[in-house]
């Protein structure tokens, strides 16, 4: 699904308000929702993460341009700031994927272009990763 959200600190008053407010917590509800179609139950014990954000190519870039940045070329250096959408998935995923976050001990993420957009999460319990 495409990462179309702006980071956005909220107070509980704004929460009902803000329209950006509203758009992260429809991100953040969507995340839960499709890390609940592909997981039964959160794992448990130590987590490895991997968030890969794919940003949509500008349709003003010429064809070798847009070839380039789908070929990691050219790097995305473009908001949202990393760790705000890292800290709105760790959120959506709290009490889905795992306990808590305190649970994550190996991370990695990175932006990219991308024909198509979207964000691919994976997650292994550690158990598997020194299998």
């Amino acid at each position: 699904f495409p990462v179309t959200i702006r980071s956005v600190r909220m107070t509980q008053r704004s929460k009902w308000k803000d329209e950006r407010a509203k758009t992260y917590l429809s991100y953040k509800d969507r995340i839960a929702w499709e890390a609940k179609k592909h997981m039964r139950e959160p794992i448990k014990g130590a987590i490895s993460v991997t968030i890969a954000f794919y940003f949509p190519i500008p349709e003003s870039w010429s064809k070798r341009k847009k070839d380039e940045a789908n070929d990691q070329g050219i790097l995305p250096i473009v908001k949202p700031d990393i760790n705000n959408t890292v800290k709105a998935i760790f959120d959506a995923l709290n009490g889905v994927a795992w306990e808590d976050d305190r649970y994550v001990v190996d991370l990695r993420t990175f932006k990219r272009y991308g024909y198509e957009p979207g964000v691919v999460i994976t997650i292994k319990s550690m158990e598997e990763v020194s299998a």
